[in-house]
């Protein structure tokens, strides 16, 4: 098995694909830490295994509404919080896939949880552990660790 990739490498992937559907790219940030700003609403999957994996994207209001609206190919005033919780599940459940294949592990994907209660979120900025990639268009943080460090708070949300 090969270890999670780096920042940059992880940026690339994703990029791959989401600047080709939906004109958004990714590159890493500095600090280990999603801005504040960017936790209005979050979605975290685990893959479980041998080598259990957390990835997420947290994402301001107005990165909601961009993503999604993007993804849905619609003018953001359309958009709806079930759409919203679509396409950031959507988005954590292809980085998820792709963190798999570069991977090569053989492990389980669950469904994403989406979580939305403001002290959650709040928590969940000061203890992203791990990779953290930043949207250069809008408001999104994606992140992935090894491990399922946060999975009791996500649970509780």
């Amino acid at each position: 098995m090969k270890p999670l990739p780096p920042s940059e490498r992880l940026g690339v992937l994703v990029s791959n694909v989401t600047q080709t559907m939906l004109g958004i790219s990714f590159v890493p940030v500095i600090s280990d830490q999603a801005h504040p700003g960017l936790c209005w609403r979050t979605a975290v999957m685990l893959v479980n295994g041998a080598r259990p994996l957390t990835v997420g994207l947290s994402s301001s209001q107005e990165g909601c509404l961009a993503l999604t609206a993007a993804m849905f190919s619609c003018p953001a005033s359309a958009v709806d919080p079930s759409m919203i919780n679509d396409a950031l599940c959507e988005l954590v459940n292809m980085t998820a896939g792709l963190l798999k294949t570069e991977m090569a592990l053989d492990q389980a994907l669950t469904v994403p949880q989406v979580v939305t209660d403001a002290t959650v979120l709040a928590r969940l900025a000061e203890l992203h552990p791990g990779l953290v990639l930043k949207a250069k268009e809008i408001g999104l943080a994606l992140w992935a660790h090894e491990g399922h460090a946060i999975a009791k708070l996500t649970a509780a949300a």
